[in-house]
């Protein structure tokens, strides 16, 4: 990457920490039987949110087939319900059950040290700038959709 600009390097460095983040959640998530997307819904729902499959697909920016597919396993597994939406009658809402619940409390449990060993040896205030740094590109520029692709 030698004389490339800053901004590529994060941008460079942020795709394959996402790549090698998915990954690992992948190895860990296995022994549930469960894949990264799943466990991206499990959370999206915990503890006691209850959302549609579109919701879900604009939360996680992915498409609502992609949602779906994902719900009817977790559904299946015994780790979702549904329920009437009494905003739109053809689009129930899903909630964790009390086995998806606890399954994801503790992946969450052991997420925590995980985190912390990979955190180990980067000082708190460089994760803290890192932390402002990532919330302001996505929520103040991307997730409000103020970069245009074609400026």
């Amino acid at each position: 990457m030698q004389n490339q600009s800053p901004h590529y390097e994060i941008t460079w460095l942020i795709r394959r920490l996402f790549r090698a983040m998915a990954q690992l959640a992948d190895g860990y998530l296995q022994a549930h039987g469960l894949a990264a997307a799943d466990r991206a819904v499990l959370e999206f729902l915990y503890p006691e949110e209850a959302l549609s499959v579109p919701e879900i697909a604009t939360r996680y920016q992915v498409s609502r087939q992609h949602i779906q597919v994902t719900v009817n396993a977790l559904l299946e597994d015994g780790f979702l319900r549904s329920r009437p939406n009494p905003r739109h009658k053809r689009s129930s809402l899903f909630a964790l059950t009390p086995v998806g619940r606890e399954l994801f409390r503790k992946i969450r449990a052991s997420e925590a040290g995980l985190l912390d060993r990979l955190f180990a040896d980067i000082p708190t205030d460089d994760v803290e700038c890192t932390r402002r740094t990532l919330q302001a590109m996505y929520f103040h520029n991307l997730k409000q959709g103020e970069i245009d692709e074609s400026s």
